[in-house]
Order: C-alpha cells, then sequence, then structure tokens
C-alpha cells in the first residue's frame, strides 16, 4: 500500500507542475468573452414561450461537469436563468413589452468562476431587451356609442367624430389602428371619411318615418401580420323633423244638406268626419283649419278652426245652392305656417242631387315623355264615389286617351310634341239619371329629343383672307319645334374667325397666310336637358389675284413654265380649229344663205353662252368674286343649278347642256377624224333626243 500512495502522490504533483509550467507558457483566457467584450446583449420577443432558449454567453471554457469554469447567475429571482452545465441562458417568466404582464427589459449579472484556481469570478454585465409583437389588439375607448342625428341631416356631413381605438402595442404598424364599418343591414348609412381616423360621415339619407333607430358594427383593426382586430356598436337614433306636410283622412269628402237649411246647421260629412295629423309622428304638431278660398259657395258656409266642423253660416232659400258646391279645406300646422294639406268637401242639398263636373274647363299639362297607361288627371264630379259613364265630343281622342269609370284620364298612345301639341274636346258624364259636361284641354310639354344636325357631315371652303370675308353658311336644324339654336366655334384655328347666328362663317381680320385652318362648329340647343352636335370645317388661304399674277408672282420660273404650257395649248387649239374650218368648207361647196345666217346665229350664241359658262364655273380656288361663298359650302354649284345634293368636298364638274330645239338645224353635220360624209337623211334627225321643255337660262358649255 506504500507504493501505491507514493505513487498517487507522485502523478498528482506532476499534474500541478505541469499546470503551473502550462500557466506560465500560455495566459489564462478563461471566463472572457469571445469577442473581448466586457458585457452581453441580447433581444427577445415578448411572444417567447416559457422554456425557450433566448441565447448563449459567448466566454471562453467549459462549463460542463469536470470542464474548467463554473456559471451562475448572482440573481435569484431573474426571470432569465443559466442552464447548469451549459452557456445556454433559459426564458422562466413572461416577457411584456407594454410592462404589464412581464418586465420590458432585463439586467443580470453572470459569475463566471476559474475551476482549479484561488481567484475571483468574473462577472459578465449581460442586458436583455424586450421587442415587441402584435400581442394586442385595438381597444374602443367609451364604446359602445350612441348617436343621435336629425332625419333632415345633409348626405356628407360629419355626423360623429369620438369614434377612437387604442392598441397597447409600441408605436408602429402594431398600434396603428384603421377603422370600417361592418356588412350589415344598416351599414350603407354610413362610412368613415379616413380609414385612419374615426370620423364617420353620413352617406344615406334618413327618414324618421321609415327607420327610427337602428345599429351600425363598428371594427378597429391594426397593420399586424396577422392583424388583431376588435369590435363594437353604434346605437342610432333618428331625431323627427319638420319635414312632411300634414295629411287628411280622406282626399275628398261630400255632405248633403237637408229642408230646411237653418244657419249654423251642422253638416254630416262622408265619409268620416274632417280631420288632418301631421306626418312628422316624432313632432305630431297641431293643425287648425280654414277655408282655401273665396267666392259665393264659401259664404254659405263657416268652419270650426279646431274641429273642423262644417256648418251653414246662414239659412238657405230654396233658390240658393242649386248645384253643388266644393269647397277646399285647409290644414295647417301651428308651428310651422308654411306646412299645410288641402282637401275637397263637396255639398249637395238633397232633391238638387244632380252630377256636376267640379270645374268647367280642366287643363292638363302632359310631358311627351310619359309611359302609355300614365293617369294625367281625374275629371272629378260631384258623384266622384259612384261609377259613372263618360263620352267625349271627338271620337277620335279615344285613340289617344281613356277615361274610366272613376273619372280617370290615362294615356292611351304616345304623345308626340312636333306631331300636336294640344288636345282639346268636351267630356261628357252621366249617372242615368242626370249628366254634365266639362271642357279638356291638354297642353302637351316638349321634351329635347332631337340632337342639332347639320346639313353635311364636314364644310370645306376656300377664302382669300379679306377682312369680313363671307367664307360660306353652316345649315343645321333641329327636329325639336321649339329649340333655340346657338353656334360657336373651337379648335386650334378658331379666334380667326366668327359665326352669325344665321350660321355666315366670316373672317375677323386680314390674314396672310397660306395652307389651310381647321376649326369646329358647335351647334347646342336650348332643350331641357340641352343638346349639342359637332361638325369639321376646313378652310384653304388662297391668294386673290389675276390669273398673270398667279402664273408670276412668288413661284418664279414654275410659273413661266406653267404660262408657256397654256400658250402652247392655245396655239394648238386654234391649229385644230383652223383645219376644222378649211375642211368644213371644202365639204359644203354651195352652201345655203339661210343655212349659213342660221350658222352664224348658232355660233354667237355659243360664244355668248361659253362666256358665260366660264364664269359661272370657274374655279374656286382663285378666289372667283362671282362664286357665292354659300355655295362652296354646299358643294361648290349655284342652289339652283341642281336639285341633288352635292358632296360638300368635291367640286362637282358642270353638267352637258340641252340644246334648244330652235338651234337645231334640219341638216345635221357628223364630223370625225377622217371621215367627211355629210348625213343629210331628215330620220337621222329624230334620232336625237331633244327635251320638249326648255327654259331660258339653258347654258352651253365648250369641253376641250
Amino acid at each position: 500500500m506504500d507504493w501505491r500512495l507514493s505513487a498517487c502522490f507522485f502523478i498528482n504533483f506532476t499534474y500541478w507542475i505541469s499546470i503551473v509550467v502550462h500557466a506560465q507558457n500560455i495566459p489564462d483566457n478563461r471566463c472572457y468573452l469571445e469577442n473581448g467584450a466586457s458585457s452581453e446583449s441580447f433581444f427577445v420577443s415578448e411572444d417567447l414561450a416559457i422554456g425557450s432558449v433566448i441565447g448563449q454567453v459567448r466566454v471562453h471554457g467549459d462549463p460542463r461537469p469536470g470542464g474548467t469554469i463554473a456559471l451562475h447567475l448572482r440573481e435569484s429571482d431573474s426571470p432569465i436563468v443559466i442552464t447548469p452545465g451549459t452557456r445556454n441562458l433559459t426564458l422562466r417568466r413572461v416577457l411584456d413589452k407594454e410592462g404589464i404582464d412581464g418586465p420590458s427589459s432585463v439586467f443580470i449579472n453572470l459569475i463566471c468562476e476559474r475551476l482549479h484556481t484561488v481567484d475571483p469570478g468574473f462577472v459578465i454585465p449581460i442586458s436583455i431587451r424586450v421587442t415587441d409583437a402584435n400581442d394586442n389588439a385595438p381597444k374602443f375607448v367609451n364604446a359602445p356609442y350612441v348617436l343621435n342625428i336629425s332625419e333632415v341631416t345633409v348626405v356628407g356631413t360629419r355626423v360623429l367624430q369620438g369614434v377612437h381605438a387604442i392598441d397597447a402595442d409600441q408605436q408602429g404598424p402594431f398600434s396603428s389602428v384603421r377603422y370600417s364599418v361592418l356588412p350589415g343591414p344598416y351599414s350603407n348609412y354610413f362610412e368613415f371619411e379616413n380609414e385612419l381616423e374615426g370620423t364617420l360621415v353620413l352617406k344615406k339619407q334618413l327618414d324618421y318615418e321609415t327607420l327610427k333607430t337602428f345599429d351600425v358594427g363598428i371594427r378597429a383593426q391594426d397593420h399586424g401580420e396577422p392583424p388583431k382586430s376588435s369590435d363594437t356598436i353604434l346605437t342610432v337614433y333618428v331625431v323627427d323633423a319638420d319635414d312632411q306636410n300634414p295629411r287628411f283622412l280622406d282626399d275628398r269628402y261630400s255632405a248633403l244638406i237637408q229642408e230646411p237649411a237653418l244657419k249654423s246647421t251642422t253638416l254630416l260629412v262622408k265619409p268620416r268626419e274632417i280631420k288632418a295629423f301631421d306626418q312628422d309622428s316624432g313632432i305630431n304638431a297641431a293643425v287648425f283649419y280654414t277655408f282655401n278660398g273665396i267666392g259665393a259657395d264659401y259664404s254659405f258656409f263657416k268652419i270650426n278652426r279646431n274641429t273642423a266642423q262644417v256648418s251653414l253660416a246662414k239659412d238657405l232659400s230654396p233658390t240658393d245652392l242649386q248645384h253643388p258646391a266644393t269647397i277646399v279645406i285647409r290644414a295647417t300646422q301651428q308651428d310651422n305656417p308654411d306646412r299645410y294639406a288641402l282637401a275637397t268637401l263637396t255639398i249637395s242639398k238633397i232633391g238638387g242631387n244632380m252630377i256636376r263636373f267640379i270645374r268647367q274647363v280642366f287643363n292638363v299639362k302632359a310631358s311627351e315623355s310619359l309611359p302609355v297607361g300614365a293617369t294625367l288627371t281625374v275629371l272629378a264630379t260631384t258623384k266622384y264615389n259612384e261609377p259613372l259613364k263618360y263620352f267625349v265630343s271627338d271620337k277620335e281622342i279615344l285613340d289617344v286617351f281613356s277615361i274610366s269609370s272613376k273619372g280617370e284620364l290615362a294615356l292611351k298612345k304616345q304623345l308626340d310634341y312636333e306631331n300636336r301639341s294640344e288636345y282639346m274636346f268636351r267630356v261628357f258624364a252621366t249617372d242615368g239619371i242626370t249628366n254634365d259636361s266639362s271642357v279638356v284641354n291638354v297642353t302637351v310639354e316638349d321634351v329635347n329629343e332631337w340632337e342639332p344636325h347639320f346639313r353635311y357631315s364636314h364644310y370645306e371652303f376656300f377664302v382669300s383672307g379679306r377682312p369680313e370675308e363671307l367664307i360660306g353658311r353652316i345649315e343645321v336644324g333641329d327636329g325639336d319645334l321649339n329649340d333655340e339654336l346657338t353656334l360657336t366655334l373651337t379648335g386650334t384655328n378658331a379666334s380667326l374667325f366668327y359665326i352669325t347666328p344665321s350660321g355666315d362663317l366670316k373672317l375677323k381680320e386680314l390674314v396672310e397666310r397660306s395652307g389651310a385652318a381647321n376649326l369646329v362648329v358647335v351647334a347646342s340647343d336650348n332643350g331641357k336637358p340641352p343638346r349639342k352636335a359637332t361638325v369639321p370645317v376646313l378652310v384653304h388661304f388662297t391668294k386673290s389675284s389675276s390669273s398673270v399674277e398667279l402664273l408670276s408672282g412668288q413661284n418664279g420660273s414654275n410659273a413661266k413654265l406653267l404660262l408657256a404650257a397654256f400658250g402652247s395649248i392655245l396655239l394648238l387649239l386654234a391649229v385644230i380649229i383652223a383645219i376644222l374650218i378649211v375642211y368644213i368648207c371644202k365639204a359644203k361647196r354651195k352652201p345655203n344663205r339661210e343655212q349659213l345666217q342660221s350658222d352664224k346665229d348658232l355660233e354667237k350664241t355659243n360664244t355668248t353662252q361659253l362666256v358665260t359658262d366660264k364664269s359661272i364655273n370657274s374655279n374656286p380656288v382663285f378666289g372667283d368674286a362671282l362664286r357665292s361663298p354659300t355655295a362652296s359650302a354646299l358643294g361648290g354649284l349655284p342652289s339652283n343649278s341642281a336639285k341633288t345634293k352635292p358632296s360638300p368636298k368635291v367640286h362637282p364638274a358642270p353638267q352637258p347642256p340641252m340644246w334648244p330645239h330652235s338651234a337645231l338645224s334640219n341638216r345635221v353635220k357628223k364630223l370625225s377624224w377622217g371621215d367627211d360624209k355629210i348625213d343629210s337623211d331628215s330620220d337621222n334627225v329624230n334620232n336625237f333626243d331633244v327635251p320638249q321643255r326648255l327654259t331660258d337660262n339653258t347654258n352651253l358649255t365648250v369641253y376641250f
């Protein structure tokens, strides 16, 4: 045993000697942090579960059993502990960024001891910061909400600004709240002006008579992922406003007067006593009654202001009230004279109960847009509650209107103001015993059905640029009879022109330019609703000068070439005409003197007519002063030269003339290149299609 003890002592002595020698050669870095820092910091989310590792301390040394260091915390009650034998920091209690359910930050001291030494332990400060998580839902302040709102509140009004919710999360997306109205039966009445503010705006008109109180759901939701939200209720009480007129229980009443008809006799009214009430049930204002008219019939009666009882104002003689009297009764609110209602009371004497129309003339206004079947008016009689038979003076009226047994005048056919603006007829009513008649006057009200319509789809003019020059006329019409049209100009070049109410397009001032100007003419009517139409206009600017100036003006050599070519053509035509004359003279060796005279007259007529035609059909591009500007707008022909509508853009060529019958000789010559035969057969003359009716202004135009 002695030798064994000696061996153990030797081994331990050798181990400690080796440690001392090693310590002297290698520095001891145990309990130092790996990054050379003096403290550690950790970030941990507040929603981290208990028992989770929040981090690992980066310290030199081996904390495991039998290792070189030992780790423990100075704070015994810390929510963070270090797992024995490891460097791991473990969560022991809940953390809370808001500091409600746990601490929002933790500071602990980690003690690190070097084993097998007598050195004191190292203190390592550790800071643990808690980060926010979306663990709180918004909470409404002063919820639920109650709103009292008047039924006459204008749509778009801010009705509630106190909706507010608070989110306990840290400032940021987790605590930013947005508001919304939850879907429901009444969610269409309100909306938030801005989802980030709790201001409610009225979206739909309220009506106390149909909806007195209701609930609306409101939600507050944060911007987390996933978001958290909370809901509350807004209870709305609609406050009644004075927006309704009073109303009678019945629109029409009737009463019979028995003999003797003495003063102060109270009338027995049917179908019930006269009574009116305020339709604003929340206010229910009191009403008073008066007669709404004056006249002989009103002088026989008086009405109680509070009860609406009607009685005789004086004794009636047998000759009084031969015909039923119609009295208009007015019920007025005591707190608001502008609110009232009307009803009629028809009073008849027993024995004089004859049928009568309540009006001698029924004036009715009907829009032409009313659908078929619409009721225009009621041709009321003294026997309004009895079925009657009605007849009209004109049977054609029944194609347009119908009259029911209750006197309802309805549409049977669509009205058209442009075809007929008024219907007047007499209507007869009978109960089988008595009858009466009245005049019905139906005035058709115009509706703006038609847009303005231009004669052409576009216009094109040629002008020289002189101020106040009449460029042309824009023709426009409207299918509605009473519509007045207004013409205006728009477009890039509209400032150079103006247009008169009659459609004359003119230049404002001298324009020295070439090329073309584009503008648009706008035609607007005064109907309801107004309608408008547009048409494009193209104006070409040319220089108003003589043909010689045009040929020798700014174009220089081009004009000279054109003049030379024109001279060559004239010279060639002169040669051709001379050859034709020689040919004709040789073919006609013994001419008849009368025939020669007739040919000369025909040639003279043709020459005169040629000059006239050339003046009429001159090209408007060169500023012909004789050409009608209006004709240019309509296609380039005078208004009396053709019956068909010319194109608004292409100037048509003149039509071949009709030959006067007096200018045709009995002997017709057929001229052709290389054929000198003369056809003297009279039958060939009859083959010409010569019109029998000629006008004095028949023109002859020669084409080369």
